[in-house]
């Protein structure tokens, strides 16, 4: 009879609807915690993101600054030389040669300095920026990097706390249109 009594009383207990909403409360709390969690992770992942994308163009416009002479002033000493060029002829004529060794070594300095860097472009999230490809065909350059960006929030239940992030970009230079002599533009 005993065992019987105190299994009612336990049932009238979980039946009662008194401090229902305190557990819903906490259990909402913990929702919207996580996915503030959860959206600062990716808003992070986004900014860093983007900081490495500026990275990466930066370190392939200095290296297309390192032009190779040789080739820059080669066959541009006539008055006949824009007259005989046309673009459908020759369509390296407006792009700019590039030294590909001196522009390597200018990418993996400015890789090196945003690595570095204390600046505001560069996220604290970030840890050192590594060229994964670099190639250049004499007029253009295309380099790929990778980072490891640390996320500010470890998700719950997740072993997550880093993330990898890649970025491509591919510079030329070209001339502007017009006449030019002994390598300088005439407007």
């Amino acid at each position: 009879m005993a065992l019987r009594a105190r299994a009612k009383e336990f049932f009238q207990k979980c039946s009662d609807e008194e401090g229902s909403i305190s557990l819903l409360i906490i259990g909402l709390f913990i929702v919207t915690l996580i996915s503030i969690m959860v959206m600062t992770n990716i808003g992070s992942i986004a900014i860093a993101q983007r900081s490495l994308v500026q990275a990466t163009e930066a370190a392939s416009q200095r290296g297309t600054h390192e032009l190779d002479l040789d080739n820059y002033y080669k066959g541009k000493g006539t008055i006949f030389t824009p007259l005989i060029r046309n673009r459908y002829s020759a369509p390296n004529v407006r792009r700019i040669p590039i030294n590909c060794s001196t522009g390597y070594s200018e990418v993996v300095k400015e890789l090196r300095d945003w690595s570095v860097s204390s600046s505001a472009q560069k996220r604290i999230e970030l840890g050192e920026i590594t060229l994964e490809s670099y190639e250049c065909d004499g007029y253009e350059i295309a380099i790929n990097t990778r980072v490891i960006a640390k996320l500010p929030f470890a998700i719950p239940l997740t072993s997550l706390k880093q993330i990898e992030l890649h970025a491509g970009v591919a510079t030329e230079n070209q001339r502007s249109e017009g006449f030019y002599l002994f390598g300088h533009r005439l407007y």
